[in-house]
């Protein structure tokens, strides 16, 4: 105990209290992990009265920046793709002239019915926005202008605009989201906006969209951000959280006069700061939903690994602030409401390896798709508080799809994606026991190791879906330990096991990726076993090896 003097002051004693406080500066890995048994009981939910698992957590997000948009999911005019890999877009009459092909190999990953099955797009940025004038983008592409980007010191030629977007997420099955621009825009373009995507009566924008599309039915168009990362030095427009709460809200208010069945999401930051707490506060009457990115650096293994339970811990912030504004509410005699939180920028980026003077593509190995997914089993484990959640980003730009003109690599984050977006939906999330070893080294954000978080070297999430068979029970467990197995007797509870398919990623190599020359470097082994293949072949428990991903779909019936 330090010993203090009758003259110490409170500043001194706090740091001669913080001397002795010491953080581990290397990690210092336990030689073992201790055996857990793992039982799937179907009638322990963690959240029996929530709605089911949204697949709106497996959402993406398209950008013009880089090649997410030209040469990611159209065509690109300076290196073009054979005609055979194109849907073709440039049909006859002046508003389809000039229009780039969209790639049919990304849209077999991106569509509703794809691989990735995307559920929904935000578009068109990310900073980009901030400096984007949509009108730029619309009516015959002969004649839009080509501006200077100011967010990435680029250039935009608007050949991809609003009608494109939508003809895209329409052929894709996927809902968009629109972001707008609270940078350089004003309160009365952003009006015009809503109005040409939801008008449905005779006045100017919504007859310009019909003279665009030919069409009569509106975009309909529901989920429309108010700006992004407005508070960010970076970002053009930047604003103090006071003077964004007082924007956004004289903008939802008139917004929502316009089409009163929008969602509207607020700005932002990472969940867990004095603006979150400011805007949550001002706007909770008006927005739907309040986003916050973050991202995990994809620097050294445990700081990659770990680093997604700082987004936890985020998420944990900002449903308390929520909460919190709540209850001040109700104690003003006002009405509660349930905003959800839109998580609508996440990912492994490493901004030194993808900078944005290389389009922020990325080349990701096989201890980013460890950290990846740790992300994954962090939206499904806090689903009950997300109501979007949009992968940054879908194609190209730190994104698990690269392409070039003549195909696609899928990249090591790619296959823990597919099978979350596949199968950890339309479900409710199963009790697990807690996972006793625990990681107390350095991690990226410090504050994870310094403010004793703790994290698991095992981290799992499990869901139960009701299948026209009977039941189904996913589990991801992630082993996060370097060098040691773990060991788990997987047992179950009101539930006959009837078949088990189990998809494991391993790689001695925690640099290994996924190239053009050998994309199937760092892919899943698929296993399928019946119920009596599964008792025998792992009667004295389940491994999942050292640094590694396991997916495990048990189908059975309830008992």
């Amino acid at each position: 105990m330090a010993a203090y003097s009758q003259h110490t002051t409170v500043l001194q004693a706090l740091h001669q209290q913080q001397s002795v406080v010491t953080f581990r500066a290397t990690p210092d890995h336990p030689a073992e992990l201790r055996s857990t048994p793992l039982n799937l009981d179907v009638d322990r939910l963690v959240h029996p009265a929530e709605p089911p698992i949204t697949d709106k957590l497996y959402s993406g997000f398209l950008e013009h920046l880089g090649r997410c948009i030209y040469g990611g999911i159209v065509d690109s005019p300076k290196t073009p793709s054979p005609s055979k890999l194109l849907v073709k877009q440039d049909k006859s009459g002046p508003l389809y002239k000039g229009r780039l092909g969209w790639r049919k190999d990304v849209m077999s990953c991106l569509a509703k019915d794809g691989e990735l099955e995307v559920p929904m797009m935000r578009w068109p940025g990310g900073n980009f926005v901030s400096n984007y004038h949509w009108q730029d983008g619309i009516g015959p592409i002969s004649q839009r202008p080509k501006r200077i980007e100011l967010a990435w010191l680029s250039d935009e030629s608007n050949i991809f605009g609003t009608d494109e977007f939508i003809d895209y997420c329409r052929a894709l099955g996927s809902e968009p989201y629109i972001c707008l621009n609270m940078g350089t825009g004003t309160l009365e373009e952003a009006l015009s906006w809503l109005e040409y995507c939801n008008g449905t009566g005779d006045t100017h924008w919504a007859e310009l969209r019909r003279k665009h599309t030919g069409r009569k039915e509106p975009h309909n168009v529901k989920y429309w951000g108010l700006g992004n990362e407005m508070w960010g030095p970076w970002q053009v427009g930047n604003m103090l959280p006071s003077e964004y709460a007082r924007k956004a809200r004289q903008w939802a208010h008139a917004l929502k006069l316009v089409d009163p069945t929008i969602c509207l999401i607020s700005c932002g930051e990472t969940g867990a700061s004095e603006w979150d707490r400011e805007v949550i506060g001002a706007l909770l009457p008006w927005a739907d939903m309040h986003s916050i990115h973050f991202y995990v650096p994809g620097l050294d293994y445990e700081k990659n690994v770990f680093g997604p339970v700082a987004a936890e811990k985020h998420l944990e912030i900002c449903k308390s602030l929520i909460d919190m504004a709540n209850i001040g509410r109700t104690l003003e005699r006002m009405p509660a409401r349930d905003m959800k939180i839109c998580f609508d920028e996440w990912n492994v980026w490493d901004d030194v390896k993808a900078a944005g003077s290389n389009g922020l593509e990325q080349v990701y190995d096989y201890t980013d798709m460890l950290g990846f997914c740790a992300w994954l089993n962090v939206l499904v484990r806090k689903h009950k508080d997300i109501g979007i959640a949009c992968l940054a980003q879908s194609v190209n730009v730190i994104s698990p799809l690269m392409t070039r003109p003549d195909g696609i690599l899928r990249q090591t984050l790619y296959y823990p994606l597919e099978l979350f977006s596949k199968y950890m939906k339309h479900g409710h999330l199963l009790q697990l026991p807690s996972f006793p070893d625990v990681y107390t080294g350095p991690t990226y954000p410090v504050y994870i190791q310094q403010a004793g978080y703790n994290p698991s070297y095992i981290d799992s999430v499990a869901v139960l879906v009701k299948t026209p068979e009977g039941l189904s029970i996913r589990v991801s467990v992630l082993n996060r330990h370097p060098t040691a197995d773990w060991v788990t007797n997987i047992g179950f509870s009101g539930f006959e096991l009837r078949n088990v398919k189990i998809h494991e990623i391993y790689h001695d190599d925690l640099v290994a990726t996924n190239t053009f020359e050998n994309p199937n470097n760092v892919k899943p082994v698929a296993t399928s076993l019946s119920k009596e293949g599964w008792t025998t072949e792992y009667a004295n428990g389940f491994t999942v090896k050292k640094h590694s991903w396991v997916f495990l779909i048990f189908d059975g019936i309830k008992v």
